[in-house]
């Protein structure tokens, strides 16, 4: 657990170290970048230099990279019966396996797709990417993403498809979530973020996002059999109640950043879609009560509440919204203790 405390306690330490230094820097933009960086490199690190078991599907990932990709050639990567993995996915580890067959540097590679898109995404669309990445970890993204390596490759290409969002661009954001697809078919879920931009108002947004739950939580057993079949997954309709504390602090955090962020002028918005991406991580915090699919789905959309929660950093003229944003803080780290308390972590070199 050590190491994670760590990589959990960096993203704030240099957002403090950040604000004590920046009104001495001639160049701030340049200084937040190192800051932010810094603050990151624990989290890099330990998903590169982990040892191969770390992670539930880690081992298999590793195997596939080691073993399966390289006894096939490249013209038989096309033949889908002899994998399950999609093909973006089998072209994209064969081409590495051409480089190494170190599975270290495999996840170096990883690491920098996945973390500089981060980086990136968190610098074009807020203000405060320290508590962008304090979220990341406390809130269990980052330990999804040293399991799930597929659908966190998928995840990082349709990051880069809210750019084309931003700009109005459709077809190639159509293309981009296509791209995301071949690494893994849940990306498919996607490509809804579009056409929901065009809801403005955030009273419209309410509506539409009470009466949406409501209708999947009504026929969920309905959607269950599609969702499985359409992003390539295999859960059942359940009771898994335990997710109830962690809906609970998502629906928190997303309800005070819609306070907070009520200022911004949704019409005016070119980041409206992290509005949405915010409501829907909500929706499929409420659906994962009744199914794990929920959950799964939830991973795309949930870097959008992240940075709508660290926007309202920029709105320090009211002292309770600055308590509340502390306390949620507090919150978010103690929950990450206590589900982490016990969770053990080795480098590579630990087992040679």
């Amino acid at each position: 657990m050590f190491y994670y405390l760590i990589a959990a306690m960096f993203p704030l330490l240099f957002w403090g170290v950040y604000e004590i230094g920046k009104d001495k820097q001639q160049n701030i933009e340049k200084y937040k970048k190192w800051m932010v960086f810094f603050g990151i490199l624990p989290m890099f690190l330990m998903f590169v230099l982990r040892y191969k078991t770390i992670g539930a599907d880690t081992p298999g990932y590793v195997r596939f990279f080691q073993t399966t990709i390289r006894d096939i050639p490249f013209s038989k990567l096309f033949v889908t019966e002899l994998m399950r993995e999609e093909i973006g996915y089998r072209i994209y580890v064969k081409l590495i396996s051409y480089l190494t067959s170190n599975y270290t540097i495999y996840f170096l590679i990883n690491a920098i797709v996945i973390f500089g898109t981060l980086y990136r995404f968190a610098f074009k669309f807020t203000e405060n990417p320290f508590i962008f990445f304090f979220l990341f970890i406390t809130l269990g993204t980052y330990q999804f993403i040293e399991t799930g390596l597929r659908q966190s490759l998928a995840m990082v290409i349709c990051i880069w498809a809210l750019s084309f969002a931003q700009k109005r661009k459709p077809i190639k954001f159509i293309l981009t979530v296509i791209l995301a697809y071949f690494f893994h078919k849940s990306a498919v879920i996607f490509l809804m973020v579009y056409p929901l931009t065009a809801i403005k108002k955030r009273e419209t947004m309410i509506f539409f996002y009470v009466l949406f739950t409501g209708i999947l939580v009504v026929g969920f057993s309905a959607f269950q059999s599609l969702f499985n079949e359409l992003l390539g997954y295999e859960y059942s309709v359940e009771e898994t109640g335990n997710g109830l504390i962690f809906m609970a602090l998502v629906s928190i955090v997303f309800i005070y950043s819609l306070l907070v962020n009520r200022k911004d002028t949704d019409e005016a918005s070119g980041n409206r879609f992290l509005i949405h991406m915010a409501f829907l991580t909500a929706l499929f915090w409420v659906l994962r009560l009744i199914s794990r699919t929920a959950e799964r789905i939830s991973y795309y959309f949930i870097p959008g509440l992240y940075l709508y929660f660290s926007q309202t950093a920029k709105y320090n003229d009211d002292k309770i919204a600055i308590a509340l944003r502390w306390l949620i803080i507090i919150v978010c780290f103690a929950l990450f203790i206590y589900r982490n308390v016990g969770v053990g972590y080795l480098f590579f070199w630990a087992r040679g």
